[in-house]
């Protein structure tokens, strides 16, 4: 919910001190070495850094004019991946969702005229100028293509602005990270073409989604994105929009109607559409694959992809479709780490924490990895490229031997 931070005023004067935003939800604990659910709390064992801590106390203070901005306050508040674990404990329990309150606050800081600690004022500079998180051209937005083979790249149309096209497959910026992480939306494509599904792209003429600005606090840079994409596939008839970065994903389903504008399009994961192909018999997966897998949920394909509150086991996130996915993989045995769905553990890249607080980026992969590890699994499945960087590199810095797989690999692999 995209509020201003005095209309949070009521959940920060409510808070009921009861920690219960600080670890896994009381009835689903499994292992009570793995019942920590905020991995700032875990990292640093003061409550300010808690949803309660910031919620409860600093934004309450900052509402009511008790204390400024200062230095330590900046980087408390962005020294957080906004996983929204918090917002689903304490969501169940109180009707609070403490990483919103969090989130305005950043949007207090930037209309305040404050920069962003460490490095992400340069990560916020960059992204004005270049309107992508990666300091690339809109001409280099169709690089990804050049490595699918020639039948495959003439069968995805790069559909022009100001025409009509039903299904649009959005890619997101991540393929401008690095030539590497080309190869999800190449997998994305490929199995799309290979099930018959009529898909189009709008290649260089594809604009960020704006998640970036918005976790950032820059509202105004978040909405000029917002409106322009709603107002582009509208004119476009789009009528699906299929996402693949769960960041985009969760920015498009959750975080667009705030905006206001109208939107005529159904916003799905790819995820959703290829488990359906699947059990359509549209991508015949025969081809056994012989291994023992754990599967990381990424936070925004399930906590942050939609706004639940109270009163079911899970938010609303896709939760079921991959788990579907990999017990369709010929010869694929899942066996579930102890924090699951909206239980799970962030892999600690949420909210661009990366580019700000690496260090704390990579102690909260370790700490998922290490649960990986317990589980006897020989690989790690998940579907974001953020969460496959950061936990892929946490793997290599444990030299475990895990490997790492998005969950298309694995389906291109086992496909007759």
């Amino acid at each position: 919910m995209i509020k201003e931070l005095q209309e949070y005023r009521h959940w920060c004067w409510n808070c009921f001190r009861d920690s219960m935003c600080k670890h896994v939800f009381t009835w689903h604990v499994k292992n009570a070495d793995y019942d920590e659910n905020c991995p700032t709390l875990a990292r640093y064992k003061f409550d300010a850094y808690a949803g309660q801590g910031k919620m409860g106390d600093l934004a309450r203070a900052m509402i009511e004019g008790e204390i400024k901005w200062s230095d330590k306050l900046l980087e408390v508040m962005y020294q957080d991946p906004l996983c929204g674990a918090c917002d689903y404990c304490c969501g169940r329990v109180a009707e609070m969702q403490p990483a919103q309150v969090m989130q305005a606050m950043r949007a207090q800081a930037i209309k305040d005229g404050m920069s962003p600690p460490a490095g992400f004022k340069t990560f916020l500079d960059d992204l004005r100028e270049y309107l992508n998180p990666y300091k690339k051209h809109d001409a280099q937005r169709t690089n990804w293509i050049k490595g699918l083979p020639a039948e495959l790249a003439d069968a995805i149309p790069e559909t022009k602005v100001g025409s009509r096209t039903k299904t649009l497959l959005y890619v997101g910026c991540f393929p401008l990270r690095e030539p590497a992480a080309e190869k999800m939306a190449q997998d994305a494509a490929t199995a799309l073409i290979k099930a018959g599904v009529d898909v189009g792209i709008l290649g260089e003429k594809e604009r960020c989604c704006g998640n970036p600005s918005l976790r950032m606090g820059d509202l105004d840079s978040f909405k000029a994105f917002a409106k322009e994409n709603i107002k582009m596939f509208n004119e476009m008839g789009v009528k699906k929009l299929v996402t693949i970065c769960p960041f985009c994903y969760s920015t498009f389903k959750r975080d667009y109607p705030d905006v206001g504008d109208k939107m005529n399009f159904e916003v799905v994961h790819i995820l959703e559409m290829v488990d359906d192909l699947i059990k359509e018999g549209k991508l015949k997966l025969t081809r056994p694959l012989n291994m023992t897998v754990t599967y990381h949920d990424p936070c925004h394909l399930g906590r942050l992809s939609g706004y639940g509150i109270s009163g079911t086991d899970d938010f609303s996130g896709k939760y079921q479709e991959p788990r579907s996915i990999i017990n369709s993989l010929p010869g694929v045995n899942l066996v579930e780490m102890y924090r699951t769905k909206d239980d799970s553990w962030c892999c600690g890249a949420g909210s661009w924490l990366r580019n700000g607080y690496i260090d704390l980026a990579q102690w909260t992969a370790d700490k998922r990895i290490e649960e990986a590890e317990t589980t006897g699994a020989e690989a790690l499945v998940t579907y974001c490229p953020h969460c496959e960087e950061n936990l892929g590199e946490a793997i290599q810095r444990r030299g475990n031997g895990m490997k790492m797989y998005d969950l298309m690999d694995l389906v291109l692999q086992a496909l007759e």
